[in-house]
C-alpha cells in the first residue's frame, strides 16, 4: 500500500498519514468503519472497513472479549442453579419426607370419601366456566368499531434527514429504501458539489452542480448528467444557456456578462469619430 493516506471526515480531507499513523488512529477509535480513506494507488475513496487490517483486528478483539464475558456469565448462572437445586430444593424435600409420620403415608382412604368421576358435576362446572370464557372472548372480538368505516388512510411519514456514503462522496438528505430520494446535497472529495433533487438513488430532477474547475451548471439532470434546459456559468462570468442531452450541449446560446453602460456609450462615440 502507498505510504501517504488521507481521511475524509466532516466534508474535509485530512492527512497525509503513514500506514502506521493511520492504523493507530483507527485502533484509537478516531477513524470509524464508515469514514472514507484514499491513497495514490487507489482509483477512488473507499470505506475504512474495506481496507484489510485497518478495522478488522480491533473488531476481533471486541468479539473475543464479548465471548469471554458471555461464557463467564453463563457459567456463573449454571453454577448458581445447580447449587440451589442440590442444597436447598433437594435437601428441603428429603427433610420433609423424613419428618412425615409413617402412619400418614400408609393411611387408607375413608370408605365415606367419594372420588370424583371424570363426568362429575364439579368438572362439568369447570368446563362450563371455560366455555363461557371462550364465548365471552368471541363476543368481545366480534364487536366491531362503528368508526372503522370513517378511517382515512394516510401515507407513511417521510424518512428523517440522514447522511450516508454515496458514489464516492457524502449524501445528506431524505432516504427511500435506503437510497437518496428527495431534496438533498452531495459532496465529493474531488471538489464536486450538488444540491437539488434525487430520485431512487440517482441525481435526477432540478438542481445545481459545481465542478472543481469552477464551472456551475443549474438546470435539469438525468442519471447524474445535465439533461434538459440549463445554464452553465464559467469562472470568467460567461453564461451559456440552452438544451443539454446526457451531458452534451446542443447548440450554443451565449449570455455574456453585463457590461457597464457608460463604457458602451464611450465606445460608440469613438466609433463615430
Amino acid at each position: 500500500m502507498g505510504n501517504h493516506w488521507f481521511v475524509y471526515k466532516k466534508h474535509k480531507p485530512k492527512g497525509p498519514y503513514t500506514w502506521e499513523q493511520l492504523w493507530r488512529e483507527a485502533q484509537a477509535g478516531k477513524i470509524s468503519p464508515n469514514d472514507l480513506v484514499w491513497n495514490k494507488s487507489m482509483k477512488d475513496w473507499i470505506k475504512a472497513a474495506q481496507v484489510p487490517g485497518l478495522i478488522s483486528n480491533h473488531r476481533k478483539r471486541n468479539y473475543l472479549s464479548i465471548a469471554v464475558v458471555a461464557s463467564a456469565a453463563f457459567f456463573f448462572v449454571l453454577s448458581g442453579t445447580a447449587f440451589y437445586y442440590l442444597f436447598f430444593y433437594t435437601g428441603a424435600q428429603l427433610a420433609a419426607i423424613d419428618e412425615q409420620d409413617e402412619s400418614e403415608l400408609i393411611e387408607e382412604a375413608s370408605p365415606n370419601d367419594e372420588l370424583e368421576e371424570p363426568g362429575s358435576d364439579n368438572q362439568f362446572a369447570f368446563n362450563n366456566s371455560d366455555q363461557s370464557n371462550e364465548n365471552q372472548n368471541e363476543n368481545t372480538t366480534s364487536v366491531s368499531d362503528p368508526n372503522d368505516g370513517d378511517q382515512i388512510e394516510t401515507d407513511p411519514p417521510a424518512s428523517a434527514e440522514e447522511t450516508i456514503a454515496f458514489q464516492g462522496g457524502t449524501y445528506t438528505g431524505p432516504l427511500k429504501d435506503g437510497q437518496p430520494h428527495g431534496y438533498g446535497t452531495w459532496v465529493h472529495p474531488d471538489g464536486r458539489q450538488y444540491e437539488g433533487d434525487f430520485e431512487n438513488g440517482s441525481i435526477d430532477g432540478y438542481g445545481s452542480m459545481t465542478f472543481p474547475s469552477g464551472e456551475r451548471y443549474t438546470g435539469y439532470f438525468a442519471d447524474g448528467k445535465a439533461h434538459g434546459e440549463g445554464t452553465m456559468v464559467h469562472p470568467d462570468g460567461r453564461r451559456v444557456s440552452g438544451t443539454w442531452v446526457e451531458g452534451i450541449f446542443q447548440g450554443e446560446q451565449h449570455e455574456d456578462s453585463e457590461e457597464d453602460p457608460e463604457n458602451v456609450d464611450d465606445e460608440a462615440d469613438d466609433n463615430e469619430d
